[in-house]
């Protein structure tokens, strides 16, 4: 019997122009009203706030559900807001990704809690399109303020032909240090070894006390593959 089911929001549960269809609305509506004890677990690459404006139309303020964000990185209560789990980069790490981004023009991101931060003294037009896409925030931060905060995740951001080359200059060593995955054709994301939408779901399983053959995933990107394989039901689809 399936008892969850996680779902990936860009490219799956939203459409190419990022919006919800309605007959996606209609289903969640009807799936709370339902009363089922299955859970919908959004399971999502985005912050917090990228997630909020879509919470009421499917139902997820009504009643208090658990949110996967930060591919994997944070786990929060639709409702309340409060912060269940959250794995962080370790920020003295984060200088050799910064210089390896501007040595081949790629501009650099951290995800924190509540904010992005750009490492540049401007934000660049591929920070300023991401953290649009995710109604985020952006404030400035130097190296120095930055190993005093904590960074849910990395951002490497650049045109597809940028990115195809810099992935050629990642050290082996370094892949094998963090967890590095190209999440769009225009974004590289680096997050703590081990930290996924995989490792999100299996702590919110263990939590609730449910086995990973009772769980369906629905995903269609490189950043979901390790949650489809978690999954006892994998479900790969494309909405875009």
């Amino acid at each position: 019997m399936i008892k969850l089911v996680a779902i990936d929001m860009d490219g799956t549960l939203l459409n190419s122009k990022k919006e919800l269809l309605e007959e996606t609305k209609q289903y969640f509506r009807d799936f709370h009203k339902k009363g089922t004890e299955t859970l919908l677990v959004l399971c999502t690459g985005r912050p917090e706030r990228g997630i909020r404006p879509y919470l009421k139309d499917l139902g997820y303020l009504e009643e208090n559900h658990y949110i996967i964000s930060q591919n994997g990185a944070n786990i929060y209560e639709s409702q309340t807001g409060k912060r269940v789990m959250d794995a962080f980069v370790d920020s003295k790490a984060i200088q050799k990704w910064i210089e390896l981004g501007k040595t081949h023009g790629i501009s650099v991101m951290g995800a924190g809690v509540g904010y992005y931060y750009s490492f540049d003294e401007d934000p660049t037009e591929w920070m300023e399109f991401d953290v649009k896409i995710v109604s985020g925030k952006l404030k400035r931060i130097t190296i120095e303020d930055s190993l005093s905060t904590d960074f849910y995740k990395l951002l490497l951001l650049g045109d597809e032909e940028q990115l195809n080359e810099f992935e050629t200059f990642i050290p082996q060593e370094w892949r094998d240090e963090f967890y590095v995955v190209r999440s769009q054709k225009y974004l590289v994301e680096v997050l703590t070894k081990g930290v996924n939408k995989a490792f999100g779901l299996e702590q919110l399983a263990k939590e609730l006390n449910i086995q990973p053959s009772e769980i369906a995933a629905i995903g269609d990107a490189a950043n979901d593959i390790e949650m489809l394989e978690y999954a006892g039901l994998a479900i790969a689809m494309g909405n875009a």
